[in-house]
C-alpha cells in the first residue's frame, strides 16, 4: 500500500466520526482533563513502568515484544517478532545474536514465572499474545524482583491477563468483544473474540480466542525480511469464585501456539543455512485460593500451585546436527504461599509480605538419538525458596527491606554423560534495601542497594565451571522523582523521575568477552530520565535513557544498547472519545558492539515517527465501539536497531475494529 493509499485510509477512518460534534469540539475547544498515555510511578523508590490497558489498546502491537522497547533502559534484541526475541533491560538479559532467554531478566506471567534456561535464539518468553493482557509492569533493575527471582539483576516483566470484570458493566451478567486488526505491511491480519460471564457477584469467568496471521515484512527500502512471518494462535479460560466473603477461589489455563515453517534454525539465517519447521508453544495454568477474613489485615494468604510448559518443536527431519531436530522443553512445576498483612508497631506502619515457593523445572532436548542434544543439556532443578519483604513507613520516609533464601539441587538426565545422575547443589540468599523521603508532597530522593545471587542453571551442567558456580551482582540506584498538579496552569499536572545506577557483577557465567578472555567481570552505569505532562490543550509524554558497560579489561561489553529517547504528544477531543497522537523515538549512533569474530559492528542513528488515532464513542449506537488507525515508520526509514539481527519494517499502517456486545 503506498503513501497516498495510506492517507486515504486514514482519512476515511476519521470520516466515520460524528463530523458535526467533531467540528465543534475542534472550534470550541470543549475538552475534560484526561491523564498523559503514561503516567509515571513517582510514588516508589522502584524504578518501574506500568503499560495500563489504554496503552496497550492504543499501541496496537501485534508481539509482546512490541510493547516493551518504548520504555526507557529497555531493549528488545534480534527483532520484535515473537520468535527469537529478547529481552535486554539495563545491558543484562539475553545475549544479543544468542540466547532467546536467560535468568537475568524475570517474565512472570498471573505470578507463573517463566523463561529459566538459555536457548540458542529460540526462546519462546515473548510468544504471548498481547490481547491477552490488562497491565503489563517493566521493574528496572532488581527493585521489587525477590518475590520471584534471586537472580534477576536486569529486571522484571509482570503481565496480568484479563478477567471477565474488565467487559461487564454494572448490571451485565454476560458481554462478547471482537476484535479485528489489519496491517499492511507483511499483510497481517489478526482476530481475537471474548467472552466474560458473570452471572452473579461471586462468578467471574472469561474465555479467550486469538489468531493472527503476519507475512514477512519490507524494510523501508522495499526488501522482504525473511523469516518474520508467522501464524500465532492463542487461548485462555480463567474462572474465579468468591465462595465466602473471605475465601476466593481462581483456577486459570492461556495457551499461545506460533506456528513457523520453512525457516532458518536461528530464525534469522545470519549463522545457519538449515531450513527448519517448528512450533512454538508456550502454556501458563494455575489455581490459586485466596483468604482474606473481613476485619483482619494480619491475613490476606494466598497457595497457588502453578504450572508452565514453553515448548519448542522442530519438525524438521534433517539429522545432520542434533540441534535441528531436538524438541526443548522447560517445564516448571511449584506450590507458592503467601501472606500479606498490615500492622502498626509505635509510628510505623508495615505491608509485611512473606512467602515459601517448593518447585522442580524440568529440561530437555531430545534429538533423533534419543538424547538430549549436546550443545542443550536435560536435566532437573528442585528447588526452595523463601522470601520477606516489608514496606515501613514512617511519616515522609519509607524503607523497605527484602531478603530471599534459594536452594536448589540440580541433576543432569539423558545426556550421554558420565555425570549423568549427578546432584549439584547450591544455596545462597539476595536482598534489597530500598528508601522513599518525601522532602516536601511534590519533591521525593529515593535510592536502593541491592545483592543479587544467581545460581547455576541446567543448561550449564555440559560445564564443570559453570555449575559449580554463582553468579553475584550489587545494584546501587539513585534518583529524584517530582510530582505536581496546577504545575503551570489550572488542573493540570506534571511528573518527573531521574534515576541513576551502578551495576558490578562478578563470577559472570553468562556472557562471553570477544575481545580478550577477561569475562569475569561486568560493570554497567547508567541513567533514565521519565517526564508526564498532562493539560486539557494536550498531553506528553518522554523518556531517554543512556547506559554504558565494560568489562574487567576495561573493553566494552557487547549488550550495552545503545541511547534512546521518546517523545509522544496527543490531544483528546470530545471528552475523551477521540484520542490523536505523534510519537518520536530517536537512537543514536554507536558501535561498541563487539561481535563472535572480534569485528565491531557499527550501527547508525535513526529517528522515526508513528501517528495514532482513537475513537472510542461513550454514547449512541456506537457505543462499546474501538476504531483505531496508527502509521508506524511514517516517513520510511530504512534502519537497524542496536543489538538487532534484524532491519527493522518499514512504513506500517495498522487498522483495527473492535466492539463489546
Amino acid at each position: 500500500m503506498n503513501t497516498r493509499t495510506q492517507l486515504l485510509a486514514g482519512a476515511a477512518f476519521v470520516a466515520v466520526l460524528p463530523t458535526s460534534l467533531l467540528a465543534q469540539d475542534l472550534l470550541l475547544g470543549t475538552i475534560e482533563l484526561g491523564e498523559s498515555l503514561r503516567g509515571l510511578q513517582t510514588d516508589t523508590a522502584t524504578s518501574e513502568t506500568i503499560l495500563s490497558q489504554d496503552e496497550l489498546d492504543a499501541r496496537q502491537a501485534a508481539t509482546f515484544a512490541e510493547l516493551m522497547d518504548t520504555i526507557p533502559g529497555v531493549t528488545v534484541s534480534n527483532g520484535a517478532t515473537p520468535q527469537g526475541s529478547t529481552l535486554n533491560i539495563r545491558g543484562l538479559g539475553s545475549d544479543a545474536g544468542t540466547y532467546g532467554s536467560n535468568t537475568k531478566v524475570s517474565v512472570v506471567v498471573d505470578g507463573v514465572a517463566k523463561g529459566q534456561e538459555e536457548l540458542y535464539r529460540q526462546g519462546g518468553t515473548l510468544t504471548m499474545e498481547p490481547e491477552l493482557f490488562k497491565e503489563v509492569k517493566v521493574i528496572r533493575g532488581p527493585g521489587e524482583s525477590f518475590r520471584f527471582s534471586s537472580g534477576a539483576i536486569g529486571g522484571t516483566v509482570e503481565a496480568v491477563t484479563k478477567d471477565a470484570a474488565d467487559f461487564l458493566e454494572d448490571g451485565d451478567t454476560f458481554a462478547l468483544r471482537q476484535k479485528l486488526s489489519y496491517q499492511n505491511n507483511g499483510e497481517s491480519g489478526a482476530s481475537s473474540t471474548i467472552l466474560a460471564w458473570a452471572p452473579d457477584d461471586r462468578l467471574d469467568v472469561i474465555a479467550f480466542y486469538g489468531y493472527r496471521d503476519a507475512g514477512e515484512y519490507e524494510t523501508g527500502d522495499g526488501v522482504t525480511e525473511a523469516d518474520t512471518g508467522y501464524k500465532l494462535s492463542s487461548a485462555m479460560l480463567k474462572a474465579s469464585y468468591q465462595a465466602t466473603s473471605d475465601l476466593k477461589f481462581t483456577a486459570s489455563v492461556s495457551q499461545t501456539k506460533d506456528q513457523l515453517r520453512d525457516v532458518s534454525y536461528d530464525f534469522f539465517g545470519s549463522l545457519f543455512d538449515v531450513r527448519v519447521d517448528a512450533d512454538v508453544e508456550d502454556t501458563t495454568a494455575y489455581l490459586a485460593m485466596q483468604y482474606a477474613p473481613l476485619g483482619n489485615d494480619l491475613i490476606n494468604s494466598t497457595v497457588k500451585l502453578v504450572y508452565s510448559d514453553e515448548l519448542i518443536s522442530n519438525l524438521s527431519g534433517t539429522t545432520s546436527s542434533t540441534i535441528y531436530n531436538a524438541d526443548n522443553r522447560t517445564e516448571r512445576l511449584a506450590l507458592i504461599a503467601e501472606n500479606e498483612a498490615y500492622f502498626t508497631t509505635g509510628a510505623v506502619d508495615h505491608t509485611l509480605l512473606t512467602g515459601i515457593e517448593i518447585g522442580r523445572r524440568e529440561r530437555s532436548s531430545i534429538s533423533d538419538t534419543g538424547e538430549n542434544a549436546g550443545s542443550t543439556p536435560g536435566g532437573t532443578d528442585d528447588y526452595i525458596a523463601a522470601y520477606v519483604t516489608d514496606e515501613m513507613r514512617f511519616g515522609a520516609l519509607t524503607l523497605t527491606p527484602q531478603l530471599r533464601y534459594e536452594s536448589q539441587t540440580i541433576t543432569g538426565e539423558n545426556n550421554g554423560l558420565a555425570t549423568d545422575g549427578t546432584d549439584y547443589k547450591a544455596d545462597d540468599w539476595a536482598g534489597a534495601l530500598a528508601a522513599r523521603y518525601e522532602i516536601t508532597p511534590e519533591f521525593a530522593i529515593f535510592g536502593t542497594m541491592a545483592y543479587n545471587t544467581n545460581l547455576p542453571i541446567i543448561d550449564d551442567l555440559t560445564n564443570a565451571t559453570k555449575i559449580e558456580t554463582t553468579e553475584k551482582a550489587v545494584t546501587l540506584e539513585a534518583g529524584l522523582s517530582f510530582d505536581r498538579m496546577d504545575a503551570f496552569a489550572a488542573e493540570d499536572r506534571l511528573q518527573a523521575k531521574l534515576t541513576a545506577f551502578n551495576t558490578r557483577v562478578w563470577n559472570n557465567t553468562t556472557y562471553t568477552n570477544y575481545n580478550s578472555g577477561a569475562d569475569q567481570h561486568i560493570e554497567l552505569d547508567g541513567v533514565e530520565v521519565e517526564l508526564s505532562y498532562a493539560h486539557s490543550a494536550f498531553y506528553a509524554d518522554f523518556n531517554a535513557a543512556r547506559i554504558r558497560g565494560n568489562w574487567g579489561d576495561g573493553s566494552w561489553f557487547n549488550n550495552a544498547p545503545a541511547d534512546s529517547a521518546r517523545l509522544s504528544l496527543g490531544k483528546r477531543f470530545l471528552q475523551d472519545q477521540l484520542d490523536l497522537s505523534i510519537e518520536a523515538r530517536h537512537d543514536w549512533s554507536t558501535d561498541r558492539n563487539v561481535q563472535f569474530d572480534s569485528s565491531s559492528s557499527k550501527s547508525d542513528s535513526f529517528t522515526v515517527y508513528t501517528l495514532s488515532a482513537a475513537y472510542t464513542p461513550d454514547s449512541g449506537v456506537l457505543k462499546g465501539t474501538e476504531f483505531r488507525a496508527s502509521v508506524e515508520n511514517v516517513f520510511d526509514e530504512t534502519y537497524q536497531p542496536y543489538l538487532s539481527s534484524r532491519t527493522a519494517p518499514g512504513r506500517s499502517l495498522t487498522l483495527s475494529l473492535a466492539k463489546v456486545f
